[in-house]
C-alpha cells in the first residue's frame, strides 16, 4: 500500500523485452473499483486511457505518481502490470484480463456491458460493420 509495485519491478521490466510496456494499477478509495493512470495524470477505470511506460525511467514516474496517489488517501494496491498494444492496450495475465473486464457474472452487466457499449459506439463512429451482438461480421464468416 504504499506506491511500490508489487509485480513486476522497473528494473525487471527494463531487463526483459516482454515487459517493456507497463501501467499502473490500483484501486480507487472510494468505491473500490479498479482504475489505471491515465495519460493525463488523472485515474481512468479503463485501461486504454492508461498511459503507458516502456523505459525504466518512466515506470518509475508511474510509480511516484502513484505513491502520490497512495499518500493522499485516493487509491490503494498500487502495482505495475505488463500489457500489449497489439491494436489496443491490453493485460497480459489472466488476472488483469478479468481485473481491466470488471465482475465476470455476465456480460450483459456492469463494466462488460459498458465496454461493449463503448466498442460499438467507437465502431459506429468509424464505420464498421457489426452484428447484434456487437462482433465484426466478418470475423463471423470465416
Amino acid at each position: 500500500m504504499d506506491g511500490t509495485p508489487k509485480k513486476a519491478s522497473a528494473a525487471e521490466a527494463a531487463k526483459n523485452p516482454k515487459a517493456s510496456q507497463q501501467v499502473m494499477t490500483a484501486y480507487r478509495l472510494e468505491d473500490g473499483h479498479v482504475i489505471y493512470l491515465a495519460a493525463d495524470g488523472s485515474w481512468s477505470e479503463w485501461i486504454e486511457q492508461a498511459r503507458i511506460a516502456t523505459t525504466k525511467e518512466e515506470a518509475d514516474a508511474l510509480t511516484a505518481a502513484a505513491k502520490d496517489a497512495t499518500d493522499a488517501n485516493q487509491i490503494f494496491e498500487t502495482y505495475l502490470i505488463d500489457v500489449t498494444t497489439d491494436g489496443r492496450t491490453w493485460p497480459v495475465t489472466m488476472r488483469e484480463v478479468m481485473r481491466a473486464q470488471g465482475p465476470t457474472i455476465h456480460p450483459q452487466f456492469g463494466k462488460q456491458a459498458e465496454r461493449g457499449e463503448r466498442v460499438t459506439a467507437v465502431a459506429n463512429a468509424a464505420g464498421g460493420k457489426r452484428t447484434e451482438r456487437g462482433e465484426r461480421r466478418e470475423n463471423r464468416e470465416g
